[in-house]
């Protein structure tokens, strides 16, 4: 058989793929061409944005955030393929503005590909991972099946010629392997009775990789998700609905935009907006559609029995919303341009996998849509999934040293969530292959951090989403001060890469740090109205616009701006939010032993023995998130362990 060596593999191209090849590929930049193989059953379809073409929002915004500050792409892609950029909750403080954007899918994925492409250290291979390589209590690599040659062009790279196609099987054998397979373990799509395999739309499912996990030994479960109906541009009434603009002046989610993303084979990229700016429509379901779908639950798969496993609860499927909120005589759906390319129209709001008859109805019920063409009708999707309490916060699992997921395999939903666990990932399984230590941020240093050690302490019974009522430590977490926060990690780790990128990336936010230090020196000296001008920006009613205003000159840029204005209406937060870090540390600093017996510690409540048993917490601060943990059990345990160590 055939065998193929590098230090990591990474199993899938989605956005938690391209991400921990991405950041292994910065960490392994001294270890030459080939370092990472990423794995990818049709390597045209790397990047692909396979529901809503749209990055961001509220919390995931400050994720891509956190993912650009740490040396990502998701942000660069953005910002190269944005067709409309919104900042959303601007009604409210600093601390829960979501950076969003509406992306050209087409060229989002060409670009995600082109900086794929750009990197030697990493290898395109072109498969399906049937099994795991084990040796004791590692894993070793990956067992591939080769994928039918012809995969098609993508923005001019002709993956025929840029990928491995092995025929038959072949043996990836590596220090470490990223599980990022999506939806594709065992997927199975529904739209009414109809039932196809596949992971999305057009592409096979993956079934060796479940069969290969559970023989392993590791817990899988189920879960859903599903997708809108697409509709013809031409055949929309679109003049007559209203109007959703983007910002006037777009916010980029890269510190990089423009010149980075010229280093980044895209040599067109002179400013940012790099695309055309396009509106997006706003019309609604209403009474006659809602009796439509309720006559016709019984067809629905979630309703009638096919489907039993659970959704997303924070983005319900529209025959859900209408049994959930019977009250309700309509639900806004936004129409939203997924490419400038073509004709396509995403339908935000009517997720569904009602029989396509019915969504006929669906859609020709709502405002300028009554002679819409659907092009694509919306299904459903199950999946295969790994209980993610089966992992620890750096992606790896617990049971086989060097075996890291990452993305929807960990119960999670979105692609931002996807991006920043590949992100997590391919750093420690770099770090893993080159024998150092595994990397674990902290809940009060990042979303991501929040977003990891919430998988590793709880049981999803539905995909996991992020939100900045997550975030306990939000104000100093916002999506403004990322690279304050993570870029000087980034550096030290290696994520950064060795490249121009990465130097340039550095100088940035060296020049960004003397500009902010400037302009809280310049805010300190000046005042307004007789006041000085840091205690009226803690005013309700004084605005960023207002602070600009009072000193005029150029003081800085608008991005060093937002955090100094975001800096000093928090002030007065500070010390309490500083006082809950320090103690919060403490309980993380306080490190339970890998071994200790909790199913023995019989002083403990049983449900409290089970839920440690369960999910192995690392420390104290994590055995104080599980669920079915009270501050009682917390402080018999301490006795316990202490009693335990003792005695050994």
């Amino acid at each position: 058989m055939r065998t193929l060596h590098a230090q990591v593999v990474v199993v899938g191209g989605g956005h938690a793929g391209v991400e921990a090849a991405w950041a292994a590929a910065n960490v392994l930049a001294d270890a030459g061409p080939g370092a990472v193989l990423l794995v990818s059953m049709d390597p045209s379809k790397i990047g692909v944005m396979s529901c809503n073409p749209a990055i961001g929002g509220l919390a995931k915004g400050q994720l891509v955030r956190e993912v650009d500050a740490m040396g990502g792409l998701m942000g660069l892609a953005t910002d190269a393929t944005g067709i409309q950029f919104r900042v959303l909750n601007t009604s409210k403080g600093p601390a829960v503005h979501g950076p969003r954007a509406q992306c050209d899918k087409h060229a989002y994925a060409e670009a995600v590909q082109a900086m794929v492409a750009s990197r030697p250290e990493i290898r395109v291979v072109a498969g399906s991972v049937e099994g795991l390589l084990i040796e004791g209590d590692r894993c070793v690599g990956a067992r591939v099946v080769g994928a039918a040659r012809g995969a098609g062009a993508c923005g001019g790279l002709d993956w025929g010629m840029l990928a491995l196609w092995p025929e038959g099987e072949v043996e990836l054998h590596a220090a470490s392997v990223v599980l990022t397979t999506g939806t594709f373990m065992r997927g199975l799509m529904h739209t009414g009775e109809q039932r196809t395999e596949g992971g999305r739309y057009g592409e096979a499912a993956a079934r060796g990789i479940s069969a290969s996990l559970a023989s392993l030994g590791f817990e899988l479960g189920r879960l859903k998700t599903g997708t809108p109906p697409r509709l013809r541009r031409g055949s929309i009434r679109w003049e007559g609905l209203t109007e959703q603009k983007g910002d006037g002046a777009p916010v980029p989610f890269s510190d990089l935009s423009g010149e980075g993303a010229r280093l980044l084979a895209f040599p067109s990229v002179a400013s940012f907006p790099v695309l055309r700016q396009v509106s997006c429509r706003e019309t609604s379901t209403n009474a006659a559609a809602h009796i439509v779908i309720r006559e016709n639950l019984h067809r629905a798969p979630m309703y009638s029995g096919q489907i039993e496993s659970a959704g997303p609860r924070y983005c319900p499927s529209i025959e859900d919303k209408v049994v959930r909120f019977a009250e309700r005589e309509s639900h806004g759906v936004f129409l939203e341009p997924e490419s400038l390319r073509d004709d396509w129209v995403y339908c935000n709001g009517i997720s569904t996998s009602l029989p396509s008859d019915v969504q006929d109805r669906i859609v020709r019920s709502m405002p300028g849509c009554e002679d819409a063409e659907i092009l694509r009708y919306g299904y459903a999707v199950e999946y295969d999934m790994v209980r993610p309490h089966q992992i620890d916060a750096s992606g790896m699992t617990r049971r086989f040293g060097g075996l890291f997921l990452a993305g929807q395999i960990n119960g999670t939903s979105g692609y931002e969530e996807a991006a920043a666990q590949g992100l997590v990932a391919g750093l420690n399984a770099a770090r893993f292959a080159s024998g150092q230590q595994q990397v674990v941020l902290g809940r009060e240093t990042s979303y991501i951090g929040v977003l990891m050690d919430d998988l590793v302490t709880k049981t999803p019974v539905e995909p996991y989403r992020m939100f900045t009522s997550r975030a306990e430590h939000r104000l100093t977490l916002r999506a403004d001060n990322a690279p304050d926060r993570l870029t000087p990690l980034a550096e030290s780790l290696g994520l950064l890469g060795g490249g121009p990128l990465g130097g340039m990336r550095v100088r940035a936010f060296r020049r960004r740090g003397e500009q902010l230090a400037m302009l809280h020196r310049r805010i300190e000296g000046a005042s307004v109205g007789g006041q000085p001008l840091a205690q009226a920006i803690r005013g309700q009613a004084f605005s960023l616009a207002d602070c600009v205003r009072c000193l005029p000159d150029g003081a800085a840029p608008e991005a060093v701006w937002r955090t100094a204005y975001a800096d000093l209406r928090y002030a007065g937060y500070m010390p309490r939010v500083q006082a809950e870090i320090r103690r919060q540390r403490e309980m993380e600093d306080r490190r339970l032993p890998d071994d200790v017996p909790f199913e023995a510690l019989t002083h403990l409540r049983t449900e409290a023995r089970q839920a440690l048993s369960r999910f192995r917490p690392r420390s104290f601060g994590q055995a104080s998130r599980l669920e079915g943990i009270t501050p009682a059990d917390l402080t018999l345990l301490s006795v316990l362990v202490d009693r335990w160590q003792s005695s050994r």
